[in-house]
Order: structure tokens, then sequence, then C-alpha cells
């Protein structure tokens, strides 16, 4: 039997709760995370909150904070807009940008951690 392939390590927490804007935002960030995490292995977890603010009755605003947390660093991205999933597509490119100029410290360690140990 092939083993099965490891899923990538993330979270999102205070995602909406209309299901169609939910359910967007949650696969755009599935494959973001799946993405990065073959990009840059040594990555340990992805966690992004979502926090929305509805002024009255018009569309509420999303602002989106994702972590990635890596061997040596932790990584923050910021992003907001009135569509969640949007938010996760434009928050992409910026974030692997950033990560692959610093991909050499990351792949330095060889995969130790002191996050592992703990």
């Amino acid at each position: 039997m092939a083993p099965e392939p490891v899923r990538p390590p993330f979270y999102i927490v205070g995602l909406p709760e209309e299901p169609i804007e939910a359910g967007e935002a949650k696969i755009k960030f599935e494959k973001l995370s799946a993405e990065l995490c073959k990009v840059y292995p040594f990555i340990e977890e992805i966690r992004a909150v979502v926090k929305s603010k509805k002024p009255g009755k018009t569309h509420a605003r999303y602002e989106v904070s994702v972590e990635v947390y890596t061997p040596k660093d932790r990584h923050a991205f910021t992003e907001t807009g009135y569509n969640l999933a949007a938010v996760f597509d434009s928050m992409g490119p910026r974030m692997k940008r950033l990560l692959s100029s610093r991909q050499s410290r990351v792949t330095s360690t060889h995969g130790s951690s002191l996050r592992k140990g703990v």
C-alpha cells in the first residue's frame, strides 16, 4: 500500500455563517496551504483568523490574518476586503513571494525545530 499523503497543517478560525462564502474561502485556503506546503516542506503550521465587521445592513468587511510557522520564524500576513474568497486569492502570491525570499533560511535547518519537541 502507498502511504497517505500528509495533509498540510492548517487551521482557519472565524469563518462567516453564510455557507457559500465560507465554503469558497475554505477551499481557497486549503489550496493555498497545500501549495505552500509542497514548495516549502518545512512549514509546521498555517493559521488564518477571519474577523468580520458588518456596519448596519451593508456588506461585511473581512480582515484576514494568516500566520505561517516555520522552524525558525513566524511570518504574518494581513489583508482586508469585502469578498472573503478574493481576499485569500490576493494573499497567495504575496505569501509565496515573501516566503521564497526567505526559503534559504527555512531550509537550512533541515526540519529541526524547537516546536516539534514540545
